[in-house]
């Protein structure tokens, strides 16, 4: 584990990194409290689709916007608006929950603000990163260690979520996460990023999308993680259902279903954290979405509890080897001049899919039962993690001068 934290040595990304995990793990809180309560409100599995549906459009819909500004404006200052903008749905989320006056169409309307809020953010803060990081050789480090802070905040989040919904109520929840964003403004504020080559302000959205024309492996890596989004809506759409109506439990069982998975993302991010070179990652995220169908399909049916958190954790690692690795790899293979941009393609084949997917799965469950939904999902992986593995020599092939221009090959 030598190499794990090395990045965390450079002053900036270690103010980045511990302000991203504190608030994180107050993001987890509310959404976790957010998903009980829009089961609790309405009993159905659709609304439970339609919130994450409202929460997740308008990344699929906004993304390239938010990409656009990253290139164009100053990554931090954008960063550090939204967060206020964050901070103040949680306090108006922890009104309503005080007042007792929630509704489903007041928690689609937070999960749609929220959502809005996200497509700005997530281009920006993935092209960011590389500004906190002075020695180019802590880039993977660094991206592998941000998606380690966020699966982080997934595992602890859903334990202190179980434990505050049960011990104090769900306003405790928002108010939590809503004091959780100082951390992320204050580490902002206090960083000396680097700055950025002025030309990147002239960037259009066409000249990504011609870059990604013409350029198949990363086309095949956005690709390959929209299309294992979609097929993990499953798994973030129904949790409450399994530790309602399945597994017979509370809040605190659905914290610990949650957690389960984020355990298994934390050890993938462990194991990225480590490696000292992407080359070999394109194996591995193939392995990982068949992987990944694999989980869904023992899921689905499983009527056992505790049998349902390795799965889970098995789901995790699968998931952030397909997300993380494609990050990693992607970001080596871009050009500065289109980091924003092209990393707003991937949000959007990430996070905007997953109101696709969660609206198909919602509907499919309410036709046919969650169960079904979960085994239609895993197979849909297993072809996706076929499909890229038979492209990858390919693949390989044409990104290899471009890993060897910038030192990653041997020329």
């Amino acid at each position: 584990m030598q190499h794990t934290f090395r990045a965390l040595a450079e002053r900036d990304f270690r103010l980045y990194f511990f302000g991203q995990a504190v608030s994180l793990v107050g993001t987890w809180v509310q959404q976790v409290a957010m998903a009980w309560i829009a089961y609790r409100v309405t009993g159905s599995a659709f609304m439970l689709g339609l919130i994450s549906f409202s929460g997740q459009i308008p990344i699929l819909l906004l993304a390239p916007v938010g990409g656009l500004l990253a290139d164009r404006l100053n990554r931090r200052t954008l960063l550090a608006a939204i967060q206020v903008v964050a901070m103040t749905v949680a306090a108006w989320l922890g009104y309503l929950s005080y007042t007792e006056s929630f509704s489903a169409w007041a928690l689609v309307i937070a999960s749609l603000v929220l959502g809005i809020s996200s497509a700005i953010e997530m281009p920006t803060r993935q092209s960011f990163i590389l500004q906190t990081i002075h020695d180019s050789s802590n880039a993977a480090n660094a991206i592998a260690l941000n998606s380690l802070a966020f699966n982080g905040g997934r595992v602890v989040g859903p334990a202190v979520a179980g434990a505050v919904l049960a011990l104090m109520g769900e306003t405790a929840c928002f108010v939590i996460n809503a004091v959780s964003y100082l951390a992320a403004i204050y580490s902002l504020l206090a960083m000396r990023p680097r700055s950025m080559d002025p030309h990147r302000r002239k960037g259009t959205l066409r000249e990504s999308i011609q870059y990604l024309q013409h350029f198949a492996p990363a086309r095949w890596l956005i690709m390959t993680v929209a299309a294992s989004s979609f097929c993990i809506a499953p798994f973030m759409t129904f949790m409450p259902v399994y530790a309602k109506d399945i597994f017979h439990g509370g809040p605190d069982t659905l914290g610990i279903l949650m957690g389960a998975s984020g355990l298994g993302a934390v050890i993938a991010g462990l194991y990225l954290a480590n490696r000292t070179t992407i080359i070999g990652l394109g194996a591995r995220i193939g392995v990982s979405c068949f992987a990944l169908g694999v989980a869904l399909l023992a899921f689905s049916y499983n009527p056992f509890f505790l049998v349902a958190l390795p799965i889970l954790v098995m789901s995790g690692i699968s998931t952030i080897l397909v997300v993380t690795a494609s990050n990693m790899v992607l970001q080596h293979l871009v050009p500065e001049h289109l980091r924003g941009r092209i990393m707003a393609f991937f949000t959007m084949s990430f996070f905007g899919m997953l109101p696709l997917g969660a609206l198909v799965a919602g509907g499919l469950a309410h036709v046919a039962g969650v169960q079904l939904a979960f085994v239609v999902a895993g197979v849909g992986a297993i072809a996706v993690g076929q499909g890229f593995r038979r492209q990858l020599p390919h693949l390989q092939e044409i990104a290899r001068p471009v890993l060897a221009e910038k030192g990653i090959l041997p020329s």
